[in-house]
């Protein structure tokens, strides 16, 4: 999905960039392939952590708070998510 497409920021920010280089490219579309991947794998340590604290919970041993480490896994894969983001409104075809 490109951000453009749906952010009108973006539609004007992608019109207002410097042109960029065809090796600039190329890098970032591997970039975002690496930010993916780190997203998916967040994305996979998030549900396991949260699987461990609902049976927490069900056992009695939980506190109804989202545990510290699910925040700040929630956070970095925000931030990746960010990251990946601003690559697609500079480079819309990554």
């Amino acid at each position: 999905m490109l951000l453009e497409n749906w952010h009108p920021v973006g539609r004007r920010l992608n019109r207002l960039a410097r042109p960029f280089h065809p090796n600039d490219a190329a890098q970032a579309r591997v970039f975002a392939e690496v930010m993916r991947a780190e997203i998916a794998e967040l994305e996979e340590l998030i549900a396991m952590a949260q699987v461990r604290w609902a049976n927490r919970l069900d056992a009695g041993r939980g506190s109804s708070r989202t545990p510290e480490p699910v925040l700040r896994l929630r956070e970095k894969r925000n931030e990746v998510q960010r990251l990946l983001d601003g690559l697609q409104v500079r480079f819309a075809a990554v």
